[in-house]
């Protein structure tokens, strides 16, 4: 039976079963979907939640130039 990513992003309060949860689910994630510029990870900041910044830190990732990786 197939879930519904967008009920779990809904139910989200990152307590810590949830928490675990997700590191079980980043563990079986290939690591290409899981890069910073992956098209998903794109489409999902692109309100602005990112701004291209010379050095930016977002959700634990730290890049100088973020643009230039594109």
């Amino acid at each position: 039976m197939r879930i519904d990513l967008r009920k779990f992003f809904e139910a989200y309060e990152g307590s810590p079963h949830q928490l675990a949860a997700i590191d079980q689910l980043a563990d079986e994630i290939p690591n290409e979907l899981l890069d910073k510029f992956s098209d998903w990870v794109v489409c999902f900041e692109v309100d602005g939640e990112v701004e291209p910044l010379v050095e930016h830190c977002h959700k634990g990732y730290i890049m100088k130039e973020p643009w230039q990786y594109t």
